[in-house]
């Protein structure tokens, strides 16, 4: 992720700033449920595509680190592109589909 930490409108900062090395490890990790806070920042905790889209996101960053920060970094790509496909559909005048705050 940029340093910014900010993909489309959602600041992910939050997040990515509460993920620390602990003893032994060598990358940081979300103290909790990473699925929970990720879906709950954009907005998406009761969206069915949502929880492909973290599922996936997992799938992706289980080809390299398989670490919470890149899960993140995955997650933030595919909820950006799912809300750049609803204003696709808005400026097509197809159905309105809120994905994020």
């Amino acid at each position: 992720m940029s340093s910014s930490f900010i993909v489309g409108q959602i600041d992910w900062s939050p997040i990515v700033g509460r993920m620390r090395v602990k003893e032994g490890e060598r990358l940081p990790s979300y103290p909790g449920d990473l699925k929970t806070a990720l879906l709950d920042r954009a907005g998406l905790k009761d969206r069915a595509k949502a929880e492909e889209a973290y599922n996936l996101a997992r799938e992706i960053a289980r080809l390299t680190t398989y670490c919470d920060p890149e899960i993140t970094y995955w997650f933030s790509r595919l909820v950006s592109l799912m809300d750049s496909q609803v204003s696709d559909r808005e400026y097509k005048g197809e159905e309105k589909v809120v994905l994020s705050k």
